[in-house]
């Protein structure tokens, strides 16, 4: 009796946690720096795909079903799928990141990749707490005293990014496949030059122009995220002798991976 009292208890913590999906994997982050035990992430675009092109498998409305909580970045699955959303689960609570940051004077009306700034990102935190702390009350301090921490890690990780871009010998442009990078080159004044515009391979005239910007700044470098082809760069590269380089911009250690980006950024090598 007392073992199946015990294992009651244990039973009923576990099915007290806060349930939360997210779109893609660098919010969970946020969701396991202020939660921690307390709740359960689930991720809705998997590790390798990309989140433009991504449509909702089935058995993934089973998570959204048992979420409590679905924090968007404003990816294009997210209006196409949010009625049916909350069809299978009318009482789950949206929030809309891109929303909250346009209330708090941060302009991302056409761009998704809000979580490449740290800026952002402590807004994106601020509304994972309310979300979180809203649905489990008896612990809301605990939840405030880890997103007053992670606030101050966001900062001291923005300052140590600042430092390496401060450095006289740090690159300040640099060319990508996918356009992923304005908010981080915006936050270190740098310049991002995309080869692919709105999903679609380059065409000749951009092409051209972005060749140009790389003969002219003596650029040797090329990043490419591993969720889209390589085709097009690896053309680009053959041509003008450039070094491919796989920036990831999805991943979940998401304070590790930005000052990984900073230094590839930053050398170029």
């Amino acid at each position: 009796m007392r073992y199946l009292f015990v294992l009651g208890i244990l039973l009923s913590v576990a099915q007290a946690k806060v349930m939360v999906m997210v779109s893609v994997l660098p919010q969970s982050y946020l969701v396991q720096k202020i939660a921690k035990d307390y709740a359960d992430v689930k991720v809705m675009v998997p590790k390798g795909k990309s989140p433009e092109l991504y449509e909702p498998l089935p058995l993934q409305m089973r998570d959204v079903k048992e979420s409590h909580i679905y924090v968007g970045v404003g990816m294009p699955f997210e209006k196409k799928w949010f009625r049916r959303f909350k069809s299978v689960n009318p009482k789950l609570r949206f929030v809309d990141v891109p929303r909250a940051l346009t209330q708090s004077g941060f302009k991302v009306a056409h761009d998704p990749h809000i979580w490449l700034s740290p800026a952002l990102m402590k807004i994106q935190a601020r509304e994972i707490f309310h979300s979180i702390a809203g649905i489990d009350l008896k612990n809301k301090s605990f939840y405030k005293q880890n997103y007053e921490s992670l606030l101050k890690e966001i900062d001291a990780l923005d300052s140590e990014i600042q430092a390496i871009f401060a450095k006289p010998s740090a690159k300040k442009i640099f060319v990508v496949y996918h356009p992923a990078w304005g908010y981080f080159a915006s936050d270190y004044g740098l310049q991002e030059v995309a080869i692919e515009s709105e999903g679609k391979e380059a065409k000749s005239a951009h092409l051209q122009e972005v060749i140009n910007t790389i003969k002219s700044n003596n650029i040797r470098t090329i990043f490419l995220q591993p969720q889209f082809s390589k085709k097009q760069v690896q053309a680009l590269s053959n041509e003008l002798g450039l070094k491919i380089i796989e920036l990831d911009s999805l991943q979940e250690d998401w304070a590790e991976a930005m000052r990984a980006y900073a230094r590839a950024i930053a050398t170029q090598e």
